[in-house]
C-alpha cells in the first residue's frame, strides 16, 4: 500500500479508472471505459462519479460530424462504466457540478459562455448523440455586465442549491440560481486580496465557505459565502506551500483544502489555517480495468506492468492534475491528462508501522 503521512493524517493510493478511449466495453474486467481529456469530476453519492471529458477539441473521425470523445461520462469508483451522454454536445467544457435537490448534472462551457444541465439517467449509447436534446436547460450570455458571462470555469452548489461560477475572464465570481437567475457576484483583476488573475476551480465547503483557485496569480482565495475576503492558500516564493497555476480545489470533512497544482504536477494539500501538509504525486502501479481490457491479447505486457515497482514515468505520476472532488467519504478523486481518474482515501486512523 502506497501512503503519504502528516499530522496525523494518513492518505493512501487506491486506484485509478478509465483510459483514453470514446467507447465503453463489456469483458472479463466488467463493463469499463474512459476519458480523453477529462477537465473534471462531481462525486454523486451512492460511489456515483460524473467527468466530463474535453475531447479532441474537433471531429476525430471522418464518418461522425462531431467529437465522440468529448461528453460526460457515468462510472462508479469500482470502474463499472455505468454509459455517456451529452455526447458532443460541448465546445470547450470545465466544470461539472451535481444539483442536491434533484441530482441534475451541470456542466460549464467556456467557449460557449453557457451552463447547461442535464438528466442523470440519460445514458445514451455510443456512438449516438442528440446534443439539442438531451439539455434539461441551458443558459448563459456572452459579456462582462453583471449576470452575463465570459470563459466560465469551475462551478459548485451550496447547501441552498445556488450555483457559483468562476467566471474566469471577467476575473470574477457569480452566483446563480439552478435556472440561471442571477443573484450576486465579486471579484476583479489584479493580484490584491479578493482579486483574481483568470481564476479556475471552485469549491464550497460545509459551513458555506467559498475556495477559489486563482490560477494566475499561484494562489487559492477562501471567501465568505457573500465574497467577503477571509483567507490564501499557497504562495509564490519557492517554499513547500508554492503553487503553479492551480486549477482544481475541493474541501474534505475536517476542513483539510486539495488542490491541484498543474504547473508542479501534484495535488497540494493544507490545513485549514493555511499550513501546508503533504503532497500527492499519482503513485500508480497498475494499469486500471479499462488498460487491462486494452492489452487482454497481451497478459504478459499485463504481468510485467503489475509486477513492476517503477513503470514508466508516464504510469506513475501525474500528467497534469487538473479537477478534483472529494466525497462523504474523504476519498478524493482526480483529474489527469492521461486520461484517466486517480483515487486516494484519507485514513485518521493509521499508525506508521514501527522501524
Amino acid at each position: 500500500m502506497i501512503t503519504t503521512t502528516a499530522a496525523g493524517r494518513t492518505w493512501h493510493y487506491s486506484h485509478n479508472l478509465g483510459r483514453q478511449t470514446a467507447e465503453h466495453n463489456q469483458s472479463k474486467f466488467g463493463r469499463t471505459g474512459g476519458y480523453c481529456y477529462p477537465m473534471d469530476v462531481a462525486a454523486a453519492g451512492n460511489d456515483i462519479l460524473f467527468v466530463i471529458s474535453r475531447g479532441w477539441g474537433y471531429p476525430k473521425l471522418e464518418i461522425r460530424s462531431y467529437d465522440a470523445y468529448l461528453r460526460i461520462s457515468k462510472t462508479t469508483i469500482d470502474e463499472d462504466h455505468i454509459g455517456d451522454f451529452a455526447r458532443g454536445g460541448f465546445t470547450w467544457p470545465v466544470g461539472i457540478a451535481i444539483a442536491k435537490t434533484d441530482g441534475s448534472v451541470f456542466v460549464s462551457d467556456e467557449y460557449e459562455c453557457a451552463i447547461s444541465s442535464f438528466d442523470p439517467e440519460g445514458i445514451m449509447t455510443f456512438p449516438t448523440q442528440d446534443p439539442d436534446g438531451e439539455n434539461l436547460d441551458r443558459w448563459g450570455t456572452k459579456g462582462s455586465e453583471p449576470g452575463m458571462l465570459n470563459g466560465p470555469a469551475g462551478i459548485a452548489f451550496d447547501a441552498n442549491d445556488d450555483l457559483y461560477v468562476v467566471d474566469s475572464l471577467n476575473n470574477r465570481v457569480q452566483v446563480f440560481s439552478k435556472t440561471g437567475d442571477f443573484l450576486r457576484a465579486w471579484g476583479s483583476q489584479g493580484s490584491s486580496e479578493g482579486e483574481f488573475s483568470r481564476p479556475w476551480g471552485i469549491a464550497i465547503d460545509c459551513e458555506g465557505a467559498v475556495y477559489v483557485a486563482d490560477w494566475g496569480n499561484n494562489r487559492v482565495q477562501k471567501f465568505g459565502p457573500d465574497g467577503e475576503y477571509l483567507m490564501t492558500f499557497g504562495s509564490q516564493n519557492g517554499s513547500p506551500s508554492s503553487l503553479s497555476n492551480p486549477s482544481g480545489v475541493a474541501v474534505d470533512s475536517d476542513g483539510d483544502v486539495y488542490v491541484t497544482d498543474w504547473g508542479n504536477r501534484r495535488v497540494q494539500i493544507y490545513e485549514p489555517d493555511g499550513e501546508v501538509l503533504a503532497a500527492l504525486y499519482g503513485d500508480m502501479r497498475e494499469l486500471s480495468k479499462a488498460g487491462q481490457y486494452a492489452l487482454d491479447r497481451d497478459p504478459e505486457s499485463i504481468k510485467r506492468l503489475n509486477q513492476n515497482d517503477a513503470p514508466t514515468g508516464y504510469l506513475n505520476r501525474f500528467a497534469r492534475p487538473v479537477g478534483i472532488d472529494i466525497d462523504d467519504q474523504d476519498r478524493i478523486f482526480v483529474t489527469d491528462a492521461l486520461s484517466r481518474l486517480v483515487v486516494y482515501r484519507k485514513d485518521r486512523e493509521y499508525q506508521e508501522p514501527p522501524l
